[in-house]
């Protein structure tokens, strides 16, 4: 239940097909899963979609805590302070990706200069390689976060076979996307919340 709630809490309002796709659950079970929630009052359906209700967030907030008390919390303290040193690379990358300097001055990147965008994409490698023991340690401890490796592999693999969107797409499973979501991930498995770390620099 938990992969689903957080799914849920993730993308705000999602389908039961996205929240299978995300967790990489079996469809019909996290249909039956999300029924139930809806019978608890957890979580509501519009026509937009499936969503936490407050009842739900409180819900899936116990079963966060229930998954800190199994774990080692120096550990994911460590594995947090590690990626942190990644995530300020990681925007300003995507940010170097959006927009670049010509002639002094910050334009919007229209893609045209491949040699530019090849730069931009062999950094986001680098970034990746050097997270990946990160990611990995993360996984070991909370597995139901291997499925985020999965998802960056295939945003990753995406990227290089031609399909630039996925580095950075709102709209898509992007290579952003995902590490967005690893972060609140790894932000409330270490106990926080993201107001804290926006306080903190590490938003």
């Amino acid at each position: 239940m938990l992969e689903i709630g957080m799914a849920l809490r993730l993308k705000g309002m999602t389908s039961i097909d996205a929240i299978a796709g995300l967790t990489g659950l079996d469809h019909d079970d996290v249909e039956a899963v999300v029924a139930k929630m809806v019978q608890a009052r957890h979580a509501s359906e519009t026509p937009r979609g499936f969503r936490l209700t407050p009842e739900g967030k409180g819900w899936l907030d116990g079963l966060l805590a229930d998954e800190r008390a199994l774990l080692d919390g120096e550990a994911i303290d460590a594995i947090y302070d590690r990626f942190s040193e990644h995530n300020a690379e990681l925007k300003q990358l995507v940010s170097d990706w959006q927009l670049r300097e010509v002639e002094g001055e910050q334009v919007i990147n229209d893609h045209s200069d491949a040699d530019y965008d090849a730069s931009i994409i062999a950094r986001l490698h680098e970034i990746d390689a050097a997270i990946a023991p990160s990611f990995a340690d993360a996984a070991a401890r909370a597995p139901r976060l291997g499925r985020y490796i999965e998802r960056l592999a295939a945003a990753l693999a995406a990227i290089d076979s031609g399909d630039h969107s996925m580095l950075a797409s709102p709209l898509e499973d992007s290579y952003h996307t995902v590490w967005f979501e690893m972060h609140e991930e790894l932000i409330l498995l270490a106990g926080r919340t993201r107001a804290d770390e926006a306080a903190a620099g590490r938003s």
